[in-house]
Parts: structure tokens; sequence; C-alpha cells
């Protein structure tokens, strides 16, 4: 079971921020500083918004610029949609020459009122001469990371020397992040599987749900959240009285790499964007959202509606249904219909987070194994201050 903590506050907060700055002006460090951006996509291949934006960026002080993107694709084995995505974002990234410092992480499934959009996140190096930012005394801001690793040996995949691999990948983003372990509050992680027509193909290699929960694992244990003692081949999928506290773990068979992308907050970062995240009971649960809304200073009327919604910038989730099919002890057909179980959760999760948000902002994925406690779920969001 993971350990909780204290959430952090966007309440500005005085801190050690601006000794930070100070001390980093003084060293001649520079201060990173995290803008976001939500677009839109008119179809799968669509990222004129984006490539709008990075032209209204510095590039020489971009360190890094992460993607994450849902399509509308239906998840079968001729939807191309994630494929013609990531074609358009590797161009726009090369003919911005943002090859190197560029990292996109995609996922299907856009049902119910879920929208086709992106998330980009840059971090800018104003370098010394800009002066720094402003941080000011202001608490900590968003930092963020990224690692990957070398090709995956494909006896690897599915297996415990992949949550191995993805501890030490998940490591770096961490460090790359210049964060500590308690500082993180999103470890986004996507590890490789084998599609069901290679001919290396084994139920242990190829399914996703293992390649999720071998994500969470991996971060789990880069976190302290996860006893790497306690992990053996039979655990991985299967006690889910282990989990995380701060870990979304996807998988794909279109790649052969580990990717990770770490946030959390760091006093002395610049800009005005804070992270936070909670877990979530069930696929029903706002109260647990609402108070983490509440404990980032939003607002919300009389009647619950967030006053200033606006304000978070991006919600990421991880939601699920326990394998029972039950909701508060009713039954669902999430497992037993003729509609994807992950197509069920995302549609339901739609209509709950958009309705809490006041708009559609959000990134929502199944299947959080090893992610949350039983049934439960995971969110991060990310907010203005």
């Amino acid at each position: 079971m993971a350990g909780k903590r204290s959430r952090p506050l966007c309440l500005g907060i005085k801190s050690g921020a601006s000794a930070a700055r100070a001390m980093a002006q003084t060293l001649g460090i520079s201060i990173m500083t995290v803008q976001t951006f939500c677009f839109d996509m008119a179809g799968a291949g669509d990222v004129s918004l984006l490539e709008n934006w990075i032209k209204t960026l510095p590039v020489g002080q971009i360190r890094r610029l992460v993607v994450l993107a849902k399509t509308e694709g239906h998840h079968a084995p001729n939807d191309f949609s994630r494929d013609l995505l990531k074609l358009q974002l590797d161009r726009v990234f090369q003919e911005s020459a943002l090859t190197d410092r560029s990292l996109s992480m995609l996922a299907i499934g856009s049902e119910g009122v879920g929208s086709p959009k992106g998330f980009a996140f840059v971090e800018l190096d104003p370098g010394k001469s800009q002066g720094g930012s402003d941080a000011g005394e202001s608490s900590a801001r968003l930092a963020l990371g990224t690692a990957c690793s070398e090709p995956v040996p494909i006896e690897d995949i599915g297996t415990l020397r992949l949550v191995d691999r993805v501890t030490r990948c998940a490591e770096a983003a961490i460090a790359d992040a210049r964060l500590e372990p308690e500082q993180v509050e999103l470890l986004f992680i996507k590890s490789p599987m084998l599609p069901a027509r290679h001919p290396a193909a084994t139920p242990l290699n190829s399914q996703l749900h293992r390649g999720r929960a071998i994500s969470a694992l991996g971060g789990g244990v880069a976190l302290g959240e996860v006893d790497r003692e306690r992990l053996t081949e039979e655990s991985i999928a299967k006690d889910l009285s282990i989990y995380t506290r701060h870990v979304q773990g996807i998988a794909g068979a279109e790649i052969r790499r580990i990717e990770v992308v770490a946030m959390g907050n760091r006093p002395g970062a610049g800009g005005n964007l804070r992270i936070a995240s909670t877990h979530t009971r069930d696929l029903l649960d706002q109260r647990s959202l609402r108070v983490l809304f509440t404990e980032q200073g939003l607002r919300s009327d009389p009647f619950g509606e967030l006053i200033d919604g606006d304000r978070i910038e991006a919600l990421i989730a991880k939601m699920m249904v326990p394998e029972d099919g039950l909701v508060r002890g009713s039954r669902t057909t999430v497992y037993t219909s003729g509609w994807a179980p992950e197509s069920h959760i995302r549609a339901a999760a739609s209509g709950v987070l958009g309705s809490l948000l006041g708009h559609l902002r959000f990134f929502v994925s199944a299947d959080s194994v090893h992610q949350a406690p039983i049934g439960g779920g995971m969110a991060a969001i990310v907010v203005r201050c």
C-alpha cells in the first residue's frame, strides 16, 4: 500500500522559493519555467493549433517538450489514428528543431464526452541573462522531467526484469526534473509490450493489463511507494493490495522503449503552474476530486459548480471498475457486454469529470491496476495559481 503525504497547496503561501531563486541566480543556475497548452484536434492528424503555438515560443530556450494526447480511434487492429498523430507530431518536432528535446505519449479512446485533444508541456530555460522568472515569494511550482530507456529486449517484456528497467528509467526522469521522490505528484509511464501477432507473443508479454501493471509497479518502486521485495512474477497484476500513490501506467505495442514523464512541485521553479493529485474511491467518487480542487484554492458556488474551473489547465486521470463489475454494490455490464470494458470506463468517467470541471480539458484512461486501491482511480490536476 502506498504511503500518504500532505498535498501541496496553491494558495500563494510563502516558502523557500525566493531563497532558492536568489541562490540559483548567484550560482548562475537558470530558473526553469513550465508552460502548458491544450489543443483540440479536428482529426487524428490535426496538430495545427500545436504547431502555431510552438511558433510563438523561444525555441532556443526550450529544454523539454512533452505532448500527451488522446485520439478518437476505436482501438481495433485496423485503427491507425495514433500512428497518424505520431507521424504529424514527429514532423512538427523535426521542423521546429525539437526532435531531441521532445517526447509524445499517445493514447486511443475519446468515448462519451471525451474530446480528442492534446496537452503540451514545455519547460523553458531562460538562461542566466534573463534574470530568472516570476517564482518570487510563491510556493513551489511545476517542474518537468523526462527519460527514455534503450530498446527493451523481447525476453524482458512482461517480466519482473521490465519492472526493474521501469524503475531505473523513472529514477532518471525524477532526476531530470530535479525533484526528490517525495515532491513528485505524477509519474506518467509507458512501457512496451508485444502485439498479439508477434511470433514471440505470450499471454504475459502481449497483455495490456499486465503491461500497465508493470509500468505502475516500476514507478512505485522508484518513488518508494512499492516495496521491491514484495514483488514476484506472480504478483504482477494479481496482488492488488500493492498499489502506488502518484503513478499512472500505460503500455503499448508500438514502442520498444520505456518512456517516463515526471511532474512535481519544486521550490524555486518558475512559472505559475502547480500539480496535485489524489486517489478516488470508485468511478462515481466526486468528493475526493472536490476536496482536491478545494485544497488547490478553487472555489465553488452554493450549488457545487466550480467558479474558477478555468484555472485547471489539465486533469489527467486513471479510472477503473473492479473485476466483479460491481459499483457501490450494483451490477454493471462493463465486463459482460460486447463493448470493450475500457470504452465503458472512459465514457462514464468523461461524464463525471466533464460535469465537475465544466470543460473538457481532461485526459482519462482506463485500468488503474496497481495505481489505486481496488476499484479506485488516480487523478492529477495542473492548476494555474
